[in-house]
């Protein structure tokens, strides 16, 4: 690859990362502002009905995209065939699982004594034949770097969703408030997808491609079905085994650090996969951009998990009322977990691109096993839910270490590397954390203290950055810079 695709690279991966950041932050943004909103309008009860039928969906999600999508955005060369093989068998699975959930509905409502789970399971079942047909559109947009389009509409579908999902909250529709917002949103986002995309609908389909793609693919998906198994073990077992109120706490307080690392974490994560799969060739530059991945993604995601952890209490207060306020540890463990969850994916993501989706798997199955086995004394030794979400934590270490272990001999990047990349940002962001903690003591009013916290750290963060020259912090600016005069120019 030349000096000129290189820097061409750089800058798409850049702008896919700010428009996919964009994506990802406004519809995060509008989302958090909606799900706060219902939160204090409606009933605990409620949640936990739509939480339950989630655990269900996100494995329902997985065996839909049978990871065929992730080998269409590896293949360096996919064609319209490609996408056309595979969008026709995702749609035919969830077709069928589609029918699948409306006849089991009755059964999942008794395990979980839940009668209204019934029609709600049958209704926002359908939002997976969408879910089918995005996750092509998905993938088409990420092999291509077009990100900007993702981003229109994804916050088109959020905004009318978040419009619906209010709405009707306020006029006493409690849990079909929820259902409406998450099918508008699906629906609308994958209809504003198709038509910015201008994706080709053609009569495509070959089996050869599906055999190619699925070669590849079917390793990511029993990886993604392992790791979707290890991220709803936990709700299940609190669903089964405790009270749907406390599937409501756990869920709520997990939800807000899942947005943020899905935020900035996630955002980078889907823009390194398809670059790094451009330059699968060349270690040199697979490891160059897996060490800038870790270093700047750590340098964001850090700051954002540690002041979570201290505000947290004064956020629950302000934004959702007394009444969630056992979310509150929930929230602070899972800031913990997601804290250091960029490195093990920048790690995994940096061996399915260089097409070593066999060792992924391998991995998998060692990181979940270990997993099952943490999990399994968690249950055993305690009788409390919050216990449960300490073992994320422990999982957590477990599979950064796990991850971590194979790059040392595919590209080079072993753990002293990995440490140097990101301690420095890990030592600002823990002191900036602390500073936050401390003012909880100062006793003002919730509201003031929480816009105090957040207005400190923010100052406290650039402040050490600057103190330390750390180079993440000069990199993002002078990245962002070069973005915004490029486009000026263009």
């Amino acid at each position: 690859m030349s000096t000129e695709q290189t820097g061409n690279l750089k800058q798409k991966a850049f702008g896919g990362f700010l428009w996919s950041f964009g994506e990802r932050m406004g519809a995060q943004l509008v989302s958090l502002i909606v799900s706060i909103e219902l939160a204090r309008l409606l009933a605990l009860e409620d949640y936990a009905i739509v939480s339950v039928v989630t655990i269900f969906f996100n494995f329902a999600n997985v065996i839909i995209a049978g990871g065929l999508n992730t080998a269409l955005i590896q293949k360096k060369d996919s064609t319209q065939t490609d996408y056309c093989t595979i969008l026709y068998t995702s749609l035919a699975v969830s077709v069928l699982l589609y029918i699948v959930f409306f006849f089991s509905a009755p059964l999942i409502a008794s395990w979980y004594a839940m009668p209204m789970l019934v029609p709600v399971l049958r209704v926002m079942a359908l939002v997976l034949i969408v879910n089918a047909f995005k996750s092509i559109l998905t993938a088409y947009i990420a092999n291509t770097l077009q990100f900007k389009k993702l981003f229109i509409s994804t916050i088109s579908g959020t905004l009318l969703s978040a419009v619906v999902g209010i709405g009707m909250a306020v006029a006493g529709c409690g849990v079909w408030s929820l259902v409406a917002q998450q099918t508008v949103n699906a629906v609308v986002g994958t209809v504003a997808l198709f038509v910015t995309t201008k994706f080709k609908l053609l009569p495509l389909f070959s089996w050869s491609s599906f055999k190619q793609l699925f070669g590849y693919g079917w390793k990511i998906f029993v990886t993604s079905i392992i790791t979707v198994l290890y991220d709803e073990i936990n709700p299940i077992i609190v669903g089964l085994r405790f009270t749907p109120v406390d599937l409501s706490f756990y869920t709520k307080g997990k939800s807000f650090p899942s947005l943020l690392n899905t935020t900035v974490s996630g955002t980078l994560s889907t823009v390194l996969f398809p670059v790094l799969s451009k330059v699968q060739d060349d270690m040199d530059k697979v490891l160059s951009i897996t060490r800038k991945y870790i270093r700047v993604s750590s340098y964001l995601i850090f700051p954002v998990m540690c002041g979570f952890f201290a505000v947290s209490e004064s956020f629950v207060r302000v934004l959702l009322t007394d009444k969630w306020l056992p979310a509150v540890p929930y929230i602070q463990i899972f800031c913990l977990s997601y804290m250091f969850d960029i490195i093990q994916i920048g790690n995994l993501q940096t061996i399915k691109a260089i097409g070593r989706s066999d060792i992924s798997l391998i991995l998998e199955i060692i990181k979940k096993v270990s997993y099952f086995v943490v999990i399994l004394l968690f249950v055993l030794l305690s009788d409390s839910p919050v216990m449960l979400a300490v073992s994320a934590v422990v999982c957590t270490v477990l599979a950064t270490l796990i991850n971590t272990f194979p790059n040392r001999k595919l590209v080079g990047y072993k753990y002293r590397y990995q440490v140097a990349d990101i301690l420095p940002n890990l030592i600002i962001a823990v002191i900036m954390g602390g500073v936050i903690w401390l003012m909880n003591r100062l006793t003002i009013a919730p509201l003031l203290l929480l816009g105090l916290q957040v207005v400190v750290g923010g100052i406290v963060y650039v402040a050490l950055s600057l103190i330390t020259r750390n180079k993440n912090f000069l990199y993002v600016l002078d990245s962002a810079k070069q973005f915004l005069q490029k486009r000026r120019a263009a």
